[in-house]
């Protein structure tokens, strides 16, 4: 199960190869055949697509032009994610495309007649049988492969990583048992089913050896882990264990529902050094009568008393969460319940999102659905208050130091400290004539209090060069609503 290669790229969307291609298999003479991957969707998609690449023998990432096949990671969550699967899938009708992903569980073979560049459809389920689906394409079959989810996790044997050097994805649980009325992750990923902790543990051990310097646990709800498989909640032993693996690397999870918070979770994030102080809950809403009707469990009043408690046991902690506005029936007294309610918490990062009438969920036949125009102006409300939450955040780290992790290099970012915008401490920007005798970039990083594509960076000048993803202090001396700026200590 040990990753096979590092392929430092971006895995939003499209991935291009790294500027120093590196094969995932050894070829001999065999030619290596070109493969495409457009990957969409969460950090979860992307983990198994690492997956599925591990599995393919006597192949290689190449940008999408060059590929022979195109492996589009789909993503079924909401409407205008498959809209842009189905987007992609046009995009590329010149390509032989194979489907993966969350959508692929609803697709039907009638697709083939349809799209004729669809040369396979293969859920989750089918992924150890991969690579003979992939060489049945490659010989001109069509291949329809979706199945019912598994009750158990199935086992993986490596992967190849499409993330930076700098940090990587690990799943340690598939699916979910919630039944939330706005959600159809349950009818897609099946049931909440853990992996073995042994597995974790051995592929993050390997994943440390490669050099990467933040491993990040990712499921549906991270908080779970273990009840299936041990009778009981164990994050707080799995990230005991993670901590005690040798080496300089942070431990992140996503996410983790407020309600599966308890002691043991709280005493092993503040007594393992290598976990970030960040909890990642997602939340919905602040309102309690309209998170009855997502059915969700927790209580606003009983999440601010959580959320007090944890910060008077560990000032740092970093709090994101994301919620739903504009669900069916929400009234102006229920979102202004959820303004006063992120007024109370101050969370460090908030995500926004308009509510998506999805077929099979239960809330698609609710009565009262709100227009388009409200929804999105109770979203631009919100998120207009949470920048100046933020805002008053990041400056009141103005002053202070921090651990970053450096993960770029910008040799455009002119004067970063001099942006507009910024507020700071002014005597500690480089002097101009310092600034001139070295080069007039950045570099970007990121703190304990910052994932990976989602949360703000650390911009950093400095008078050296620095080594890339690696760990450097650095005083913070401005900021503005989204990053940090600062220098090294």
């Amino acid at each position: 199960m040990k990753p096979k290669t590092l392929n430092p790229s971006s895995a939003t969307a499209t991935i291009e190869p790294p500027a120093l291609t590196k094969t995932y298999a050894n070829f001999d003479s065999v030619q290596a055949i070109n493969v495409g991957i457009v990957s969409l969707g969460c950090f979860k998609n992307l983990s198994d697509m690492e997956a599925v690449l591990a599995e393919l023998e006597n192949v290689q990432v190449a940008p999408i032009p060059d590929s022979d096949i195109i492996f589009l990671n789909t993503c079924g969550f909401l409407k205008a994610a498959r809209d842009e699967v189905y987007e992609s899938i046009e995009k590329y009708n010149d390509k032989k495309i194979i489907v993966i992903g969350c959508l692929a569980s609803l697709m039907k073979e009638d697709l083939f007649g349809k799209y004729p560049q669809i040369a396979a459809i293969v859920n989750g389920t089918n992924y150890h049988n991969i690579n003979n689906i992939f060489h049945r394409v490659i010989r001109g079959e069509k291949v329809y492969a979706v199945s019912p989810e598994p009750f158990s996790f199935e086992k993986l044997n490596g992967k190849s990583l499409l993330t930076p050097r700098s940090y990587a994805y690990v799943k340690i649980a598939e699916g979910c048992n919630h039944r939330c009325t706005y959600c159809i992750i349950p009818y897609l990923k099946g049931k909440f089913r853990s992996r073995a902790m042994e597995d974790i543990l051995a592929e993050i051990t390997d994943l440390v050896k490669l050099g990467i310097k933040e491993v990040i646990l990712v499921s549906q709800d991270c908080g779970y882990y273990g009840t299936d498989l041990y009778g009981e909640k164990r994050l707080y032993e799995l990230l005991q264990k993670i901590n005690a693996i040798k080496g300089d690397f942070w431990i992140r999870v996503h996410y983790v529902y407020p309600e599966k918070i308890d002691e043991k979770l709280l005493e092993a994030m503040a007594s393992c050094e290598k976990v970030c102080k960040y909890l990642d809950m997602p939340l919905q809403h602040g309102d309690k009568e309209v998170l009855r009707r997502m059915l969700r469990f927790s209580e606003p009043e009983k999440i601010l008393e959580k959320v007090t408690a944890i910060r008077k046991m560990m000032p740092t902690m970093t709090f994101r969460t994301g919620f739903i506005v504009g669900f069916p029936g929400e009234t102006e007294k229920n979102f202004n319940n959820l303004i006063s309610f992120v007024k109370k918490i101050q969370f460090d990062h908030v995500g926004v999102f308009t509510f998506s009438r999805e077929k099979l969920a239960s809330s698609y036949n609710y009565p009262n659905q709100l227009t388009q125009k409200i929804k999105n102006e109770r979203k631009e409300k919100l998120m207009l208050m949470q920048q100046k939450i933020a805002l008053k955040k990041n400056k009141a780290l103005i002053g202070t130091a921090c651990k970053v992790l450096i993960e770029k290099y910008n040799p455009n970012a002119t004067n970063a400290l001099r942006l507009t915008g910024l507020h700071g401490d002014r005597k500690r920007e480089p002097k101009t004539s310092e600034a001139s005798n070295h080069r007039q970039g950045a570099y970007i990083g990121r703190s304990m209090r910052s994932s990976p594509g989602i949360d703000g960076e650390v911009i950093i000048k400095s008078m050296r060069q620095l080594k890339l993803y690696n760990f450097y202090h650095v005083y913070i001396s401005a900021a503005n609503e989204y990053d940090l700026f600062g220098e090294l200590v």
